[in-house]
């Protein structure tokens, strides 16, 4: 009887430590696989991000043009150039300036 209970403790230790090694094993290729998932991951990410980036300053410089065509377009001596060609004259004569009257009281 003595034999028989060696050998099942033998036996439960042999399975304890089968288990141990399995899980161990198991875990192992859940660390690499979940690792080479991030890596691509970020990796996507980071082309996401750069892509955005390079979409971002391209716009911001067809802003910029935009704001210089905008203050070509509205300047004064562009609107008194197209007036001119189109035969157009300002008669200093009947233009008036109306203030609101602050600024010549000086307060």
């Amino acid at each position: 009887m003595a034999r028989i209970v060696k050998t099942k403790k033998k036996r439960r230790s042999f399975q304890l430590q089968n288990f141990a090694a399995m899980l161990f094993l198991f875990s192992g290729m859940l660390y690499l696989a979940s690792s080479l998932f991030l890596r691509s991951y970020n990796n996507r990410l980071s082309t996401q991000k750069q892509s955005i980036e390079n979409q971002i300053a391209a716009i911001e410089i067809q802003n910029k043009a935009t704001e210089v065509e905008i203050a070509k377009l509205s300047s004064a001596d562009r609107i008194d150039e197209v007036a001119a060609s189109n035969g157009l004259t300002v008669n200093q004569e009947n233009i008036s300036m109306i203030t609101d009257g602050s600024a010549a009281n000086g307060d």
